[in-house]
């Protein structure tokens, strides 16, 4: 995997079949994207979870990869953000599945790394935290294959990469300067 670019669904699908767990790949990039967002240095607090203790060599490289990648899209390059979700190739009901493990997964990974998900004051961030918690309940087995199903889906995952990319603002406003210089020593 090169700098900035991220798995495509079915290569990190392969690669967490090697994964003690075998969690969902989109799961796994919204626990990733969800830790950084609330903790830009919680770089072990992901890998436990993910990984387990089972894990060959060239796995960790990839999970580690996708970890590094998924940072530098949030930190440099924020607006080319993306979730690793099915491609549009893919039936409707499968993306539509994916889209909520992903938010359940970065819920999760906010909660790792101390973020509140409830109780939190109102505010655009709160509000924002609130309908991914929405579409993380999302019933994905009753979406249908059709153009307006189609058209909701579409405007739903580019609704959730947009909360992201606010929330992640939001709750790296006062440190973005340091984060930024610190995520050039990644390279």
């Amino acid at each position: 995997m090169k700098s900035h670019s991220l798995p495509t669904f079915d290569d990190l699908t392969t690669t967490l079949s090697d994964t003690e767990l075998k969690l969902h790949a989109s799961q796994v990039h919204g626990l990733i994207a969800g830790v950084l967002c609330g903790n830009f240095n919680a770089e072990t607090v992901w890998q436990e979870v993910v990984m387990g203790e089972k894990l060959s060599e060239q796995t960790g490289e990839d999970l580690q990869a996708l970890y590094v990648s998924t940072l530098q899209l949030l930190s440099e390059f924020l607006f080319e953000f993306q979730m690793v979700i099915p491609d549009d190739a893919e039936e409707l009901s499968m993306r539509a599945e994916a889209l909520t493990v992903w938010c359940q997964g970065y819920l999760t990974g906010l909660k790792l790394a101390g973020v509140p998900i409830l109780g939190r004051d109102d505010s655009e961030l709160t509000e924002a935290i609130d309908d991914l918690i929405e579409i993380a309940k999302m019933n994905y087995e009753q979406v249908e294959s059709s153009d307006e199903d189609e058209e909701a889906y579409v405007e739903l995952s580019e609704y959730v990469r947009m909360a992201v990319i606010h929330i992640y603002t939001e709750l790296h406003a006062n440190a973005m300067p340091n984060q930024s210089a610190n995520a050039g020593q990644l390279h």
